[in-house]
């Protein structure tokens, strides 16, 4: 039985870096597509002494009933390992062992829009704690391939920054993370401002710092309204500080603003093919590769009608 469940949308990037790599491929046509190395075949990594794992992603074509393209969208989960205590009763007493257990997140993945649709669950953690996991499983491989390095962001939910601006009386503080000029479809005078300043200094990021003790901190319009529009499609973060609810300051940033799209997966565990792969073929099972093109075509409209087609 299948059910609808909120997923993150996440957009990344891939920044050149200094030579690194002996002999670099050139990155493919398809900028995006230069991922598919550390997600095919299946990677496990490990960030911050927690084990990660990519599984079974593959790719996912539309039948006579779906429109979205070919070989563009891939499907599969990003799981991470706890150590689960269990008690296990023998006669006159109780032995306890460690077993694991893997808290998997059913993802989908555009490649030419560069954006991740990831299943949220509190036990795998915020949507920035993912971020950082998939970046680290994504960063070495493509790095070592194309001298690029991989950067994942939420996408913000468009409008949130000024909905905060306009309903608190006090600005303490005003943070605007921007990543260098990448994704084609973003504020055009961010990135050609961003992509001046990497002409001249070859940065990454750029990071914008205002801070007013009393909470007089202005924000005008033009030009910070340009930075916003470039952060909210997912190249960068921005953070402010208010007045609190109850008194003292209140801290908020892009991550916790993350937009969200509903998306159809299993309740359950299921028959023993429902999350496998065809044993002759390679491909996702049958009851697996129906749910994913319902679920790819959904995500493909939601795409359209943010970035175009």
């Amino acid at each position: 039985m299948d059910q609808e469940r909120p997923f993150v949308v996440l957009r990344y990037f891939l920044i050149e870096e200094d030579q690194r790599s002996i002999n670099p491929k050139p990155l493919p046509a398809v900028k995006g597509a230069a991922v598919l190395d550390a997600l095919v075949p299946e990677r496990d990594w490990i960030k911050n002494g927690v084990k990660y794992s990519f599984v079974g992603f593959a790719p996912v074509n539309p039948s006579r009933n779906e429109t979205f393209p070919e070989n563009r969208f891939f499907v599969g989960k990003i799981a991470k390992l706890r150590k689960a205590h269990v008690g296990e009763k023998v006669p006159g007493d109780i032995i306890e062992h460690e077993e694991d257990d893997w808290i998997p997140l059913v993802a989908v993945l555009d490649s030419v829009s560069q954006t991740v649709f990831v299943q949220k669950d509190w036990r795998f953690g915020t949507p920035s704690q993912i971020c950082t996991a998939i970046e680290a499983g994504l960063r070495e491989p493509t790095l070592a391939i194309y001298n690029h390095r991989v950067f994942v962001e939420p996408k913000p939910t468009e409008g949130k920054f000024w909905e905060i601006v306009g309903t608190h009386n006090k600005l303490y503080n005003l943070e605007l993370r921007l990543i260098s000029p990448n994704i084609l479809q973003t504020n055009v005078k961010a990135r050609e401002a961003l992509a001046a300043l990497k002409d001249l200094f070859g940065q990454d990021e750029v990071v914008l710092k205002m801070k007013n003790d009393s909470g007089s901190l202005e924000v005008p319009k033009e030009p910070t309204s340009d930075y916003i529009e470039y952060i909210e499609e997912g190249e960068g973060t921005w953070k402010v500080t208010t007045e609190g609810d109850h008194g003292g300051k209140k801290s908020h940033s892009s991550a916790d603003t993350a937009e969200t799209i509903e998306l159809e997966v299993p309740t359950h565990n299921g028959d023993e093919e429902e999350g496998q792969l065809d044993l002759e073929t390679g491909e996702p099972s049958s009851t697996r590769g129906e749910r994913d093109k319902r679920m790819v075509e959904r995500v493909f409209r939601y795409i359209a009608g943010k970035f175009g087609s």
